[in-house]
């Protein structure tokens, strides 16, 4: 095999173990304080400890894994400064995505949106709820084109799911409520733009407020 090829298969290789390690993390398979071993990962995808380590770097660099000098790496928690500290980005960056990207929606647009909510509402799998709601956000802030912003906000949503995953995991209710997310539709819909971002920075204060509860009480 030549060097071109090897490489191409390794990053395949270390790829695929870190959209493993990060899917197994997000749904709370492995939870907070885990200990992951580069033993037991390699022996179970069949390959060396090299791709291993190299997916646990990749890991470590997007906040899912700590490493801990002479114990290894373990799942890092999400801590109740970072849901603080999102939750302030969020509310502050989504009414200025959503001014640029309301008067950019089109019919396709709510089509996605009504569809994923009608989806949302049919599941009780908590996992899928948490990538439907991080799919609903990339349609209706998505037009808006502000692609570093849009960035911050994948980074939010890829954690999010994770505490998502434990709240549903004890929560009375499997079904998450998407009352307010259509209303929101229906104002940007009618054109009322100003209505409609007040209305959903409204909400998501609310969800923030009720997520930083929840993590207090953890």
């Amino acid at each position: 095999m030549k060097n071109g090829q090897a490489t191409v298969q390794e990053k395949t290789i270390v790829g695929k173990i870190a959209t493993f390690l990060r899917h197994e993390i997000t749904t709370t398979n492995y939870r907070a304080g885990a200990h992951l071993k580069e033993s037991q990962i390699s022996a179970e995808f069949g390959v060396s400890r090299v791709p291993v380590r190299e997916a646990f770097r990749i890991l470590q660099s997007e906040g899912y894994l700590e490493v801990i000098p002479n114990r290894g790496s373990f799942v890092k928690p999400i801590s109740l400064s970072y849901i603080k500290e999102t939750s302030i980005v969020y509310r502050q960056l989504a009414p200025i995505i959503l001014e640029k990207a309301i008067p950019n929606y089109r019919e396709s647009t709510y089509k996605k949106a009504f569809n994923l909510l009608e989806k949302i509402e049919k599941s009780t799998d908590f996992t899928n709820v948490g990538y439907m709601l991080w799919d609903f956000a990339r349609v209706i802030y998505g037009p808006s084109k502000y692609d570093f912003m849009l960035c911050i906000f994948d980074d939010i949503y890829s954690h999010s799911i994770r505490f998502l995953s434990e709240f549903f995991k004890n929560a009375e209710t499997k079904q998450y409520k998407v009352e307010s997310h259509y209303e929101f539709l229906n104002l940007c819909k009618q054109g009322k733009k100003d209505e409609a971002i007040k209305y959903w920075s409204d909400f998501i204060g609310n969800m923030s407020n009720i997520a930083v509860t929840l993590a207090e009480k953890k």
